[in-house]
């Protein structure tokens, strides 16, 4: 059959033993076998000299030695090789001027650690001088260049180690490069992104490499699947199957034997072979699970590494990048192929234990592609730093590329970027507006006297959840930080020394909430005592509910709860000072085995009924009885800290008979439910319905059940009848369940709080 009138894609696919220590050993791309000798060995040296160096003349076998000096690898060609004394071999491999692409994949069932420099051995400290590492793959290991790689390919010698920990001296691993030129065979690999093949008469060959561990192996081959298009599998041992052509080919030991395999498609008509196919490798290996974690490898300024998060490994990997003398700041630059949402912490001195709670620096911004800075005036204090990278999203595996850059002493960038952050002056409100992108932080400049006692800076008017962090602006490095879901976010510094002369800080207001574009603001800090409100601003802004419907009033009375781990749900004030009824549930901390938090709670009202409350005071819990669910709050002050006026009078709710509704009478229910709006919070939501079901136990109410929406955030909201009395307290819960359409009945309420609303309410 002519090539030039029909066409055809050849792959050959490199089949190594589905185990190291137990199968038969890999064939050459020429088809000859490494066979390990038996048990029985000559008793005399020199025979099993002789005999090894027969076998691997005989078969072309080649088994690397063994020592700090680099091997040479051959294209293609895999070597198993046993774990030197150290953990660490080393090897090389030629790029020619024409090279395209360089691959180099490591096999192995301990964790090992793979390093590329280009021109300079690594055998001395490959995590050092590393311009490539790749770690955390579990147990394959694969490094690729190209021209447009971070780190790009160039041609001459490039050195390459594989470290593993010391106790693993021996262990068996398998090590290939592969080396694609401009008009030679291109290579795919296991778990790598898919190559689209041109068919055409100067490419007529894919190859790809499977390691020594894999159970299965699968070609998957996108465009191929036509019509009179048929395919042709050559192996070793007579070995052939061939038929239509499929999506997919898949090789499964010990049916397919170990070898050389040649992929051809073909087709008996001209022109029904497609212009191009995509092809991807991928494998099952034979480990159940991944092996043990590697140690903290070190990345170098200059360099790039990847690493693999979730999938059957971590989802948080650690790396230390050392700090020259001389350096004005680090910027370390976090990319996933598919966009996952990955955050970076940083520490200098030691590793990091509590994630944002002891980094240095951070960046949690929801940002397809995450970037750090580190630095500021008077550049970073040499040192080790230790960079962890946290998969936020998705369960992986994903692989994320670390960059590292370094700036040097001078360059006129901060923490806060390469513009000047503005100023801000004490006790003065300002208005901002902060994205999500560009690492979501909008920076302020802020001179503190000497003498300062403390710090304290708050935001407000909020359109959605932001968070506040004050740093040094001589080096970027945060000093306290306001992580939650509040919109009225607050950081309170106290210092241990008072300083004795002016210091310069800064005050990040931070965005990392992929669902905000963009998030408009209030901001001010002051110095020794907190901030006021600012001027002409009504305080609390509080809906105006007095002589409206009695729909928009029980909409006013129904407030939004946060508790410290941003958790919190919906209550409803049933006091004109501020009593709040809401379910046990909702003030539940994570973790904490049905523990709820009793100070500091978070309260907010509607200030109007299309945009999200906005957080105004603090209540603590006066009764709770976990058999009920039920709980009862009190207003103690505002966010400021000041009690509440004597002539406030909060939007509040009676309280109606649950004992006297009926079958089919109809209700409304009032609350905060989290998949009520696309934003992060949401204005107060009402839905409509009507008694669905009564049920009691033992002679005693127990639950309502309507056929209205209730759902997670409604807990602990308003259930009204006609007359807008609050008749049932709802819950999106059940224990551990979620449910729908329960509420707790205000009969249940205890008789002692009973007293005590009443005893609040006007006569």
């Amino acid at each position: 059959m002519p090539r030039a009138g029909w066409g055809r894609i050849r792959a050959q696919i490199l089949i190594f033993p589905r185990s190291i220590l137990a199968a038969p050993a890999p064939r050459g791309l020429d088809g000859a076998t490494m066979r390990a000798p038996r048990r029985s060995l000559p008793a005399r040296p020199w025979r099993l000299a002789l005999l090894v160096a027969g076998l691997l003349c005989a078969f072309g076998a080649r088994v690397a030695p063994v020592g700090a000096a680099p091997v040479q690898l051959e294209d293609g060609v895999a070597r198993m090789v046993a774990l030197p004394k150290g953990g660490l071999w080393a090897g090389r491999v030629d790029v020619p001027a024409d090279a395209t692409a360089l691959t180099i994949l490591v096999c192995s069932r301990v964790q090992t650690g793979l390093y590329l420099r280009h021109g300079q051995p690594l055998a001395a400290a490959p995590e050092a001088l590393g311009e490539v590492s790749r770690v955390g793959g579990g147990a394959l290991q694969v490094a690729r260049l190209t021209a447009s790689t971070p780190v790009p390919l160039r041609e001459g010698i490039w050195h390459f180690a594989v470290v593993a920990d010391p106790d693993t001296r021996g262990e068996p691993f398998e090590v290939v490069a592969f080396v694609d030129r401009g008009r030679g065979v291109p290579t795919i690999v296991p778990g790598a992104a898919p190559v689209t093949l041109a068919v055409h008469r100067d490419r007529p060959e894919l190859r790809t490499f499977v390691p020594a561990l894999a159970r299965e192996v699968t070609l998957a081959l996108e465009g191929a699947n036509r019509p009179g298009v048929r395919y042709r599998l050559d192996g070793p041992q007579d070995y052939r199957r061939s038929g239509p052509a499929a999506s997919t080919v898949v090789l499964t030991a010990p049916e397919a034997p170990s070898g050389a395999y040649t992929l051809d498609l073909s087709s008996a008509r001209r022109g029904s072979l497609p212009p191009s196919v995509r092809v991807r490798a991928t494998w099952t290996s034979t480990l159940e699970k991944t092996p043990s974690s590697e140690p903290q490898p070190i990345v170098q300024p200059g360099s790039v590494h990847t690493l693999t998060l979730g999938g059957a490994g971590p989802s948080a990997r650690t790396v230390r990048i050392p700090v020259p003398a001389d350096t004005g700041g680090i910027e370390i630059e976090a990319r996933t192929p598919n966009g996952a949402d990955v955050d970076l912490y940083v520490r200098r001195g030691g590793p990091l234990e509590q994630g944002d709670e002891d980094a240095d620096y951070f960046a949690l911004s929801s940002a397809g592609v995450e970037r750090l800075y580190m630095g500021g005036l008077s550049g970073l204090t040499a040192g080790m730093y230790w960079c962890e990278t946290v998969l936020v999203e998705g369960k992986g595996p994903v692989q994320v590329s670390l960059r590292v850059r370094r700036f040097p002493r001078g360059a006129r960038r901060g923490t806060w970027g390469v513009q000047d952050p503005p100023p801000l002056v004490a006790g003065r409100w300002v208005r901002g507006r902060v994205g999500a992108s560009g690492g979501g932080v909008t920076w302020y400049a802020l001179d503190v006297p000497a003498g300062t006692t403390s710090f304290h800076a708050m935001l407000l008017e909020s359109s959605a959840p932001l968070d506040l962090v004050f740093a040094r602006r001589t080096d970027g490095s945060i000093m306290r930080r306001a992580l939650s879901a509040r919109v009225d976010e607050r950081i309170d510094h106290v210092f241990r020394r008072a300083p004795d002369s002016k210091r310069l800080f800064l005050l990040g207001v931070m965005n990392r909430n992929a669902l905000e574009t963009v998030v408009d603001y209030r901001v001010a800090f002051s110095l020794n005592r907190p901030p006021e409100p600012p001027e002409g601003m009504a305080w609390p802004p509080l809906l105006n509910w007095q002589g409206r419907s009695p729909v928009v009033r029980a909409a006013a009375a129904t407030v939004e709860l946060t508790v410290a781990d941003n958790a919190g749900g919906s209550g409803t004030c049933v006091t004109p000072r501020g009593r709040i009824l809401t379910c046990r549930h909702v003030l539940e901390l994570d973790g904490s085995d049905g523990k709820i938090q009793r100070e500091k709670i978070l309260v907010a009202f509607p200030g109007t009924l299309d945009r999200p409350p906005v957080q105004s005071f603090y209540a603590r819990v006066t009764y709770d009885d976990a058999s009920k669910d039920l709980a009862l709050l009190e207003i103690t002050t505002d966010v400021f800290g000041r009690p509440l006026p004597k002539d406030l009078t909060l939007p509040w709710l009676p309280l109606g008979d649950s004992s006297a509704l009926e079958l089919g009478d109809a209700v409304m229910v009032f609350g905060y439910p989290s998949q009520g709006s696309e934003r992060s919070r949401t204005p107060v939501i009402l839905t409509r319905g009507s008694i669905a079901g009564l049920e009691s136990i033992g002679g005693a109410p127990r639950w309502l059940k309507t056929d209205a929406w209730i759902g997670l955030g409604h807990s602990g909201g308003s259930l009204v009848d006609s007359g807008m009395r609050l008749v049932g307290i709802p819950a999106a819960t059940l224990g551990r369940r979620q449910v729908l359409g329960l509420a707790v009945p205000t009969s249940l309420i205890p008789a002692q709080w009973r007293l005590r609303i009443l005893k609040d309410q006007p006569r």
